[in-house]
């Protein structure tokens, strides 16, 4: 098979299983390269056209047209979780199966640095660490809060959203969620009560977010959900930017709907220079470059789930994680 990796976050030799496997494997722009920015769909279009694969990286756009001039073409896949930069449906219409790395180390990375940011916003630590600087010292008014004795509201309670609640168990926390795909047997095993979003918003001292982005999710935290929230509330966006409308999120902090949060993901990434959040006060705003969560073993981990994928890919089985598995019977029998 050829294989194109539109740009690894690793040397290029970590994909040697697949040379050694007796594959084509085409690199480009590495992630690292100074000013590297995504590729156009006409540059894509030009690299993918001989493609039996595309290892995506989470920079790029693969859209039907790029998969539609690519007619070998029979996977894409990326070596993270999140497949929202892939036109999953015109792969679906054409044959290509779609797949994700949803590694363990993914689920639990994001999970722990989710309650990092909720102890840096409770705590305020970039607030006193800025007085420290500064030449000053704590006074009454730098007091954080506790953790303790709040109730967290998860949006969102799968496998990220999971794990968030099950490292909160000690905590004595109250944790609520909203999530129309899971039984209330599973929220009770992670000792979760289910509510609706408008209740969660209402109840939680810390919101945190963990959705996919679809149709139902996208700007799912407006300007409306915004004002639901407790004055004294924190939220936190460690999914993806689509999630949050971002011109209300400035607006709730500038105009104080909401106490802080903290945002690890944008609508465009990297986050713009002119973007309105970087004017807002750094003390109640944390912002970091979808990157929060990441770690040199999770990285590993999560590409060698996706060569595993790839492998099987080229002795004619489908991937264990294909996003669009009703593709699968048409798969096997047209390509």
């Amino acid at each position: 098979m050829k294989i194109l990796s539109t740009g690894l976050a690793g040397p290029p030799d970590e994909l040697d299983p697949l040379r050694q496997a007796g594959h084509e494997v085409t690199v480009q722009r590495p992630l690292d390269q100074p000013g590297r920015v995504a590729w156009t769909e006409d540059e894509l279009c030009a690299a993918a056209r001989d493609a039996d694969v595309i290892l995506s990286s989470h920079l790029e756009m693969i859209s039907g047209t790029v998969m539609e001039r690519a007619p070998r073409l029979r996977l894409v896949i990326v070596p993270f979780i999140g497949v929202d930069k892939i036109d999953v449906a015109a792969a679906s219409r054409l044959g290509v199966l779609v797949a994700n790395s949803p590694t363990p180390e993914n689920f639990v990375a994001v999970a722990e640095a989710t309650i990092g940011l909720m102890l840096m916003l409770l705590k305020r630590i970039k607030h006193n660490e800025a007085k420290l600087r500064s030449g000053r010292w704590a006074q009454r008014d730098d007091r954080g809060d506790f953790l303790f004795g709040k109730t967290v509201g998860i949006v969102g309670l799968g496998r990220v959203g999971g794990n968030v609640a099950r490292r909160l168990a000690g905590w004595d926390v109250r944790l609520i969620a909203t999530d129309p795909y899971v039984p209330a047997a599973r929220a009770r095993a992670l000792g979760v009560r289910l509510v609706d979003l408008d209740t969660l918003l209402a109840e939680s001292d810390v919101v945190t977010l963990h959705t996919p982005v679809t149709d139902e999710t996208r700007n799912l935290i407006d300007e409306k959900a915004l004002r639901r929230m407790k004055p004294t509330a924190v939220l936190i966006n460690t999914a993806r930017g689509e999630n949050l409308d971002e011109h209300a999120m400035t607006r709730a902090l500038y105009e104080r709907w909401i106490a802080g949060a903290a945002l690890d993901a944008f609508v465009r990434e990297p986050l713009p220079l002119d973007s309105t959040l970087r004017n807002v006060d750094e003390e109640r705003l944390i912002l970091t470059p979808h990157n929060v969560a990441h770690s040199e073993a999770g990285r590993r981990a999560n590409l060698a789930l996706a060569l595993e994928q790839i492998l099987a890919v080229g002795r004619g089985e489908p991937p264990a994680h294909a996003i669009n598995p009703d593709v699968i019977p048409r798969w096997r029998n047209t390509r």
